[in-house]
């Protein structure tokens, strides 16, 4: 009697994907793209909800398939069709309250799949060349979380950021680039001083994105050393 074979399921590929260290490299080379890439020209285009279909599909796709649990899968799943939906609506209905929401949804998803990509990077095994990619683009999601962050504050509290060239009147997408390169000039200890933060909630904001740009390397280069020689010891 002959098996009946089994249907493939449409994740299959992106399971195979992130269940391996190639996801971490494939994660970093995707968020490089959308920050450099991908991001400033949907901004400058005409479809600018682009870079954000493109950055939820890197959300919901790791999230779902980074995690074994099944029922999590699902919860994930329907939060990011949600985000998808609203995110489609936002723009259709430029409302303040569905910005917000949308907003929330993608801080909701960048700080899950940072836990995700930091617990595949740090378990036991070699240090890889991919492992270390993964470590790099939580780096990349802290700033882009952070700047998620800054918008939510910018929304709730106007005025709360001092920009020197400030956007034009009712673009709330420009105001959201510029929080966006702000982020990472605080991340990573530039601070050109053409957009400083005011109210003291985004004050606080900017002090922990600063430490959070420090710390964050040199943990990570600690742990990566730890489990490398943890590895060279199992293996002698």
């Amino acid at each position: 009697m002959r098996s009946i074979p089994k249907p493939r399921r449409i994740l299959s590929y992106p399971d195979r994907l992130w269940s391996t260290d190639t996801a971490l490299t494939t994660l970093l080379v995707s968020l490089l793209a959308y920050i450099f890439f991908i991001y400033p020209l949907g901004w400058i285009g005409t479809f600018r909800p682009g870079p954000a279909a493109f950055f939820s599909f890197i959300l919901i796709t790791g999230a779902i398939t980074a995690s074994k649990n099944r029922i999590f899968r699902k919860l994930v799943f329907t939060w990011g069709l949600l985000a998808v939906i609203l995110l489609w609506v936002k723009h259709l209905f430029p409302y303040q309250i569905l910005a917000f929401t949308t907003n929330c949804l993608g801080l909701f998803f960048l700080l899950l799949l940072g836990f995700l990509i930091l617990s595949q990077t740090f378990r036991e095994g070699p240090t890889t060349t991919h492992r270390i990619m993964g470590a790099v683009a939580v780096y990349l999601m802290i700033g882009m979380a952070w700047a998620v962050a800054y918008y939510l504050v910018a929304l709730c509290i106007p005025g709360a950021f001092s920009i020197q060239a400030p956007a034009p009147a009712g673009e709330g997408e420009n105001l959201q680039s510029q929080l966006f390169y702000f982020s990472f000039v605080t991340l990573t200890s530039i601070g050109y001083g053409d957009i400083a933060a005011v109210h003291p909630i985004a004050r606080m904001l900017v002090i922990l994105e600063g430490v959070a740009g420090q710390l964050f390397p040199a943990i990570l280069i600690a742990r990566l050393v730890s489990l490398h020689i943890q590895s060279r010891h199992k293996n002698d």
